[in-house]
């Protein structure tokens, strides 16, 4: 069942000249419920423009987002949950402050705070750092607390966007791991962006690939690996088998 329908989504931009360009040609994809759905792509295709519609900091110029509850029925926008490229962590605020302020942002209530911060940050591996400041962890750990924020608020739909571009490829990977872990343990409706694709192969359970920009949808794809997921040859095959099929070029600038 569809937690999300994207249906016919077009969005332009201006250049600085005031010369418009398109982003997204009539796009439409849905992402299912309880999965983890990887949209793929070029560099600058509008992956990001997508997440920000969805989120509602970008209007579509036609088409539109149908968010639907767990009987199936359509509703306007729920609570979603966003993992960034980076962790965006206060400094002054604590590791437990920092996933504090999601959940009052979030509408939790206040009785439940500790709970949730104490599961959470157990769930990545952080129980013991809930007084530490982020400036004294790594930058692994650093967006492990990214992640324990977004699961925290327990949203209907996760962002992830492209959340390990800024850590080393060993830590990624790590990172890739808890995340998926995560997802199963939880089942979590997820929305992940990448334009790496053995980490779409790992992580995806549909993939839904978008063409150099004015992005529409090239191929809809299930990963047809077993889960749970373990890093091995049958992930580059994959991600191999993924290649073949896309054309992953990028839109030259104008």
């Amino acid at each position: 069942m569809a937690r999300l329908q994207v249906r016919n989504a077009e969005k332009w931009f201006q250049r600085e000249t005031g010369q418009p360009f398109k982003v997204l040609d009539g796009l439409s994809f849905e992402v299912r419920e309880g999965c983890v759905t990887v949209l793929v792509g070029p560099s600058g295709c509008g992956k990001s423009t997508v997440l920000n519609a969805i989120v509602g900091l970008e209007r579509l110029d036609r088409g539109e987002l149908v968010f639907f509850n767990h009987d199936g029925q359509s509703q306007q926008r729920p609570l979603i949950g966003y993992v960034f490229q980076g962790p965006r962590l206060l400094p002054w605020k604590t590791v437990g402050d920092n996933v504090r302020l999601a959940l009052r942002g979030a509408g939790v209530a206040r009785e439940k705070w500790e709970d949730r911060v104490q599961r959470y940050l157990a769930l990545v591996g952080l129980e013991e750092y809930v007084t530490q400041y982020p400036l004294y962890l790594s930058g692994g750990q650093r967006q492990r607390v990214g992640l324990a924020r977004a699961l925290a608020i327990e949203s209907d739909l996760v962002l992830m966007d492209e959340p390990f571009a800024s850590v080393d490829e060993l830590t990624a990977r790590q990172l890739r791991e808890t995340t998926r872990r995560l997802c199963e343990q939880l089942h979590r409706t997820v929305l992940f962006v990448t334009h790496n694709l053995p980490e779409a192969a790992y992580m995806s359970d549909f993939v839904v690939a978008l063409t150099a920009r004015p992005a529409c949808v090239e191929a809809c794809i299930d990963n047809p690996l077993p889960c749970p997921r373990r890093w091995g040859p049958e992930i580059y095959r994959f991600a191999a088998d993924l290649e073949a099929k896309l054309s992953l070029r990028e839109e030259a600038e104008i």
